[in-house]
C-alpha cells in the first residue's frame, strides 16, 4: 500500500510538474505574432496560409498563428467569449454580428473606423510605404450591404460600451445567401415553369403532389431564415435594436401567415424542412421524383420520394448537384405585399471582429499590423481563391476585373456550374441592393432560434401560429429583456 501511494504521488507530481512546464513552454511573443481564430476546412486553410505568407514576407518579425476551431461559428464564439473572460483573447477572428454583441461587454472590440480612414504607413519589406487604412475608392469597392452590417448602429447599447454612432465594429469576410434549387425535369413534365413568387409556388403544389404523389413539393433548410426573412419583405419586423422592445414578431400578420400559408400547405404535405426531415433537404432534392425507367409512358415510372423545390444556402450549392435530373437554381420566389412585390433576401457568412489583446504590450501597433493582415484576406486574390473554393461571394466588387481566373470561374455559369451560377446569383442579388441583415444584441441569436422553432412547430402542426409566436416570446424573455 505504501508503494502503491508512493507511485501516486509521484504521477500526480509528475504531471503538476507536465502542467507547469507546458505554461512555461508558451514561448508565443505576443506582441509580435497575431492570433487569428476561423473555422475553415483543409482547403481553406491552404488559402489562409497563402495569405499569412504574404503578409510575413512583407512584414519581416511579424507572425500569425491560425488557430481553428472546432464546432462551427458557436464554437469560435463560445472560445472567444472563455478567452475574454481569461485575458486570452485573439486578435482576429471569425465571427457572425450576433456574436459581436456579447464580446462587446467586455470593451475590448476594437472600433475599426480609425484604421479604415488611417492615412498612416509602414514600410514593407522592399521599404515601399504601404498605407495602413483604405482609400475612399477602397472603401467605395466594398458591397454596401455586406460593409454596413458592422456599423455601431445595428448594434443595441453600442454607446452603453464606449462606442461611438459611426464605430466599425466588424468588416465583412465572404458572403452567401439562399436560393432556390428546383429539378426542372419535374416542373417540364408537368408543364410547368419555376415559381416567380410564392403564391405561383403553392399554386403549382397540388399539381406537382398529384402528379409526383410520393414527393415533397418543397424543402427549406433554415427554418429561422424563412420566418425572418418573409417578415423583412413584408415589413411586420422581426427583431429591433431598441432595448425596450427588441421582439417585434409577435404580430397578428405574423401569426396569420403561419395558420393561413404555412400551416395549410404544411397539413398537405407539401412542406419539410432541415431539422422536419433530419437532414439537409438537399439530400432530399437530390433523390429525384420519379424513375422513369426509360419509359415515356407516366403509368410505367416510379414514384420516389425526392422534392421538386429546395430552398438553400448559395454556400452549400454543391450538396444540390445531381445526375438523376436536370436540375436549375435562381433566387427565391418573391413575396407578394401591400406594396408589390419583394424580393429580399437574407445575407450570412462570416465576418472579421477585431479584439484588444491583453496578453500584448504594444496594442496600438499590434492593432495597426493586425488590420493589415485583415486587408490580406480582403484582398482580391485571396477573395477569389475563397469564393471559388467554398462558393461564397466576395465582399469587394470587380474582383473579376483584377483576378482573371475568378473571371473565368465566372463564366462556367454558363457552363451550368453550379458553384459559379450560385455565386454570380449571389453577386446580382447584392448588387442590386436586395440583401438585409438584422439588428444585433445580446439575446439577437436567440430569438432567431426561437422563431424557427415557432414555424418549426406549425409546420408539424404541434402548435397554431398564435401559440408558438407566444411561446417563442416568452423564451426569448419577453420584450423588456435587455
Amino acid at each position: 500500500m505504501k508503494k502503491l501511494i508512493t507511485s501516486v504521488l509521484v504521477i500526480v507530481l509528475l504531471l503538476s510538474c507536465s502542467v507547469v512546464i507546458f505554461a512555461a513552454c508558451d514561448t508565443t511573443d505576443y506582441d509580435r505574432t497575431i492570433i487569428f481564430y476561423s473555422q475553415q476546412n483543409d482547403k481553406l486553410q491552404a488559402i489562409t496560409a497563402t495569405a499569412i505568407a504574404n503578409f510575413e514576407a512583407k512584414y519581416p518579425g511579424w507572425k500569425v498563428r491560425h488557430d481553428v476551431i472546432s464546432n462551427g461559428y458557436n464554437g469560435i464564439r463560445t472560445k472567444v467569449v472563455q478567452d475574454l473572460q481569461g485575458k486570452k483573447q485573439p486578435d482576429l477572428a471569425y465571427c457572425y454580428p450576433d456574436h459581436v454583441a456579447l464580446y462587446m461587454q467586455t470593451e475590448k472590440v476594437i472600433d475599426l473606423k480609425n484604421l479604415i480612414n488611417s492615412a498612416e504607413t509602414v514600410k514593407d519589406a522592399n521599404g515601399n510605404d504601404v498605407r495602413i487604412g483604405f482609400t475612399t475608392n477602397e472603401i467605395a469597392n466594398f458591397v454596401e450591404a455586406y460593409y454596413n452590417e458592422g456599423l455601431a448602429t445595428n448594434f443595441t447599447d453600442y454607446d452603453r460600451y464606449g462606442y461611438e454612432e459611426d464605430a466599425m465594429l466588424v468588416l465583412p469576410f465572404v458572403k452567401s445567401t439562399e436560393l432556390l434549387f428546383y429539378n426542372k425535369t419535374a416542373l417540364d413534365d408537368a408543364g410547368l415553369k419555376p415559381a416567380k413568387t410564392w403564391d405561383e409556388l403553392w399554386q403549382q403544389a397540388p399539381i406537382l403532389a398529384q402528379k409526383y404523389t410520393k414527393a415533397t413539393v418543397l424543402g427549406y433548410d433554415s427554418e429561422a431564415n424563412w420566418f425572418i426573412t418573409e417578415s423583412e419583405r413584408q415589413g411586420w419586423g422581426y427583431t429591433s435594436v431598441n432595448k425596450d422592445k427588441h421582439y417585434l414578431f409577435d404580430n397578428e400578420n405574423v401569426i396569420q401567415w403561419l395558420d393561413d400559408v404555412i400551416a395549410t400547405n404544411a397539413d398537405k404535405g407539401y412542406i419539410t424542412t432541415q431539422q422536419i426531415y433530419g437532414n439537409y433537404t438537399s439530400n432530399l432534392f437530390k433523390m429525384g421524383v420519379v424513375d422513369k425507367k426509360g419509359s415515356t409512358n407516366t403509368d410505367d415510372w416510379e414514384q420516389l420520394g425526392g422534392a421538386i423545390y429546395c430552398v438553400g444556402s448559395s454556400g452549400g450549392a454543391t450538396n444540390q448537384e445531381t445526375n438523376n435530373f436536370e436540375w436549375d437554381v435562381t433566387t427565391l420566389p418573391a413575396s407578394v405585399t401591400a406594396n408589390g412585390q419583394s424580393d429580399k433576401c437574407i445575407s450570412q457568412g462570416p465576418s472579421l471582429v477585431m479584439l484588444n489583446c491583453d496578453r500584448a504590450q504594444n496594442p496600438d501597433e499590434k492593432a495597426k499590423m493586425t488590420f493589415l493582415f485583415m486587408k490580406e484576406l480582403l484582398s482580391p486574390q485571396i477573395q477569389a481563391a475563397v469564393s471559388m473554393e467554398q462558393g461564397y461571394a466576395p465582399s469587394i466588387k470587380g474582383v473579376e476585373a483584377v483576378v482573371p481566373a475568378y473571371a473565368e470561374f465566372l463564366a462556367k455559369a454558363d457552363e451550368r456550374n453550379i458553384k459559379a451560377m450560385a455565386v454570380k446569383l449571389t453577386k446580382e442579388l447584392a448588387d442590386a441592393g436586395k440583401l438585409f441583415t438584422s439588428p444585433c444584441f445580446v439575446g439577437s441569436s436567440t430569438a432567431r432560434d426561437q422563431v424557427g422553432n415557432a414555424l418549426q412547430y406549425v409546420i408539424e402542426q404541434s402548435k397554431d401560429g398564435a401559440s408558438a409566436v407566444k411561446d417563442a416570446l416568452k423564451n426569448c424573455g419577453g420584450n423588456n429583456s435587455k
